[in-house]
Order: C-alpha cells, then sequence, then structure tokens
C-alpha cells in the first residue's frame, strides 16, 4: 500500500457486498456459490498529485466502492459489466465471466496525465499505462539539448531569435509525443476493451463492444449493424453549492445507463459503445435517461424520452452518438461531504447525431 492509498483509500458504499483485499494480502475467502470480481485503482508512490484522483467502481451499473487501492465485489457466477468512473460517466468498462469460487481480478492504472486522459480497466496485471506522463518533459529536454549542442556546435550566437526557435522546439517536442501517445492508447484501448472470443451472433440482441470495433462479419447481405456510443456531462449540486471536481463519495452521483429500446423492444445498454444487427429499413431508437437511485424504470421527472429514426442497410454500418447532459441536486441532513444525501431534483437532456 502506497501513501495515495493510505490517503485515499477504498471505501465501500453503503450496502454494497463487497470484501477487502489490501495490496501484499491473500485473498479474501468468498461465499460459498459466490463469484467475485476484484479491481485495484493501481498509482505510483512517486506521482505527482495532479495524477491522482479518486474514483469510483462499479458492477452491472450499481456503485461497489470509491477510493485507490483494491477491493473484491462478491456476486453471482456469469457476465457482468464492470466500469471505472472518475471525471466522466464511465472512463473505462469491461464485460467479465465470473466464475463461483474463483476472484475475476482486473486492473485500472490511474492515468499519467493531468486530467487529459481516460484509464483502461484489463485484466491484471496492468503492463501499459495511458497518459504521456513525465516522457513528453523528458522528450521535450532532449529536443532542446540536442538543438543547444548543434548550434554550439555551428558557432551561433545566442540571439532572441536562436531564443525563440529553440522554445518552438521544445513546444513541437512536446505536442508531437503527447499526440502521438494518444493515437497509441486509443488503439490499446480498442485492442482490450472485450474478451476476443466474444461471439459476435450476441449482436443480433446487443453486444458490449467498449472501445473497440465490432467483429467482422457482424454486418452481412441480410444485415446492417447499428453502433451505438453513450457519453455523459454530469452537473452536481450538494446543497445548493455547485461542485465543479467530479465526486465519487457519493452514490447519488452516479448516473445510471440509460435505457434504450429499438422498435419498442428493450436492448441490453450502457455507457461506452454497444451494436445491434438489425434488419435493412427503418428503425426507431428511444433512449430514456433515468434518474440516480434507480434500479430500473423510466427516468423521473425532467427525464422525457428521446426518439430517433435510423436507416439500416444491408452489409453497411449505422453509427449513433448519445451525448448526455444531465443535472443532479442532492440534499444533505449534515454539513458534510461524506453524509448520505438523497436526490432533490434531477434533468436530463439527449443530444444524439447519426452517421454511416
Amino acid at each position: 500500500m502506497n501513501r495515495w492509498e493510505r490517503l485515499l483509500p477504498a471505501m465501500p458504499y453503503p450496502g454494497a457486498p463487497v470484501v477487502a483485499w489490501p495490496v501484499g494480502e491473500p485473498a479474501p475467502g468468498l461465499p460459498i456459490g459466490k463469484a467475485g470480481i476484484s479491481v485495484r485503482i493501481r498509482t505510483r508512490t512517486t506521482d505527482p498529485i495532479t495524477f491522482v484522483a479518486r474514483k469510483a467502481v462499479g458492477v452491472d451499473d450499481q456503485p461497489m466502492w470509491h477510493g485507490l487501492g483494491r477491493m473484491v465485489v462478491v456476486t453471482e457466477s456469469g457476465e457482468h459489466l464492470v466500469e471505472v468512473r472518475g471525471r466522466s460517466s464511465a472512463e473505462t468498462a469491461r464485460l467479465v465471466r465470473a466464475r463461483a469460487g474463483e476472484i475475476t481480478e482486473l486492473e485500472y492504472w490511474t492515468p499519467a496525465s493531468i486530467g487529459g486522459a481516460d484509464g483502461v480497466l484489463v485484466r491484471a496485471p496492468a503492463r501499459r499505462r495511458m497518459g504521456a506522463g513525465h516522457f513528453g518533459i523528458a522528450v521535450a529536454y532532449l529536443a532542446l539539448a540536442g538543438a543547444t549542442l548543434l548550434a554550439n556546435a555551428a558557432g551561433l550566437q545566442p540571439t532572441a531569435a536562436l531564443l525563440v526557435a529553440l522554445l518552438m522546439i521544445v513546444v513541437v517536442a512536446t505536442v508531437s509525443w503527447s499526440l502521438m501517445k494518444r493515437r497509441i492508447d486509443r488503439r490499446y484501448r480498442a485492442a482490450v476493451s472485450y474478451e476476443a472470443d466474444s461471439d459476435a451472433r450476441a449482436s443480433d440482441v446487443g453486444m458490449f463492444l467498449g472501445d473497440g470495433v465490432a467483429p467482422s462479419g457482424s454486418a452481412d447481405g441480410s444485415r446492417g449493424l447499428l453502433v451505438v456510443t453513450a457519453t455523459a456531462a454530469r452537473d452536481y449540486t450538494w446543497n445548493g453549492t455547485r461542485i465543479a471536481a467530479q465526486p465519487t463519495t457519493d452514490p447519488n452521483a452516479w448516473l445510471p445507463w440509460p435505457a434504450l429500446s429499438i422498435d419498442g423492444v428493450r436492448r441490453p445498454f450502457g455507457w461506452r459503445t454497444w451494436c445491434y444487427r438489425l434488419p435493412p429499413g427503418e428503425h426507431e431508437v428511444t433512449v430514456v435517461v433515468r434518474a440516480p437511485g434507480l434500479a430500473t424504470g423510466q427516468g423521473c421527472d425532467g427525464a422525457e424520452p428521446t426518439t430517433v429514426r435510423v436507416r439500416i442497410a444491408a452489409g453497411q454500418v449505422t453509427r449513433l452518438d448519445l451525448r448526455v447532459r444531465a443535472t443532479i441536486e442532492v440534499r444533505a441532513t449534515f454539513p458534510d461531504r461524506s453524509a448520505p444525501t438523497e436526490v432533490t431534483r434531477f434533468t436530463a437532456a439527449v443530444d444524439a447525431k447519426v452517421s454511416t
């Protein structure tokens, strides 16, 4: 356990079925017939505070615990969707298959970035970290040192123009490294978003893709593919005060998955990207944003259904991007951010964009 894990320890949400598994300790036992899903939120002791933020972990759209470190969620065997949330609705999600008597181990590195990158949830051990980290600074200094040596070798006198040129080299080297690392990170996220043995036939009902792409052959001569991506922006107000930093300690700040129906039939859905094989023609997609604290239902005041018509062509992919903008207002009995809250107001709107 490093200093950040001691400062922001893993804490369960009220009533969550979790057990502690401190880093470096033996795995805890499971109740008979139950399965376990462990998530470790990793940091380094040497990380600057700008790299560190408290995260929230959920399973099947239920908040389980928050903080840094590791805990085990006790659940039934079968498929479960595990999420890590921070500054966005869901930074990363992964579909796992849990077996009775076993603990499925996942890890998430906090990004080596000043709030500009999302992490990714992978099977343990996690070997790659998102974000440019300190390497951008190192690349910039190496570029500056190389340019300075070349200038000295050429016998150039230090002038204002030379100093500006050296400064531009630093800026270009830093930006170039950040863009290259971001592109590498995107490819890695897509590669590890879901299990390699995922069955493409699941897309007949609804298949979770995360940040990946649909398996080849999903769209064929008799079916087209609808790919739906859902993200969210959330405003949170506590006792009349708008909180700029996205909270993780309050379970009522957990924005549930939207409910999605196609032609009146409810489909599996959540944050990130899903796909659905559909027959050619026009289809009606209905999205309902649900209020915090509700496991099921058709939303609440301010969350009206949003309906979008999409045209599906055989053998082609149609994309639907959904951006949810939600406002959550809560009231706490005690003037303490860790005190229990109740939702006093909830509104939501959905921006939908169809593309091919």
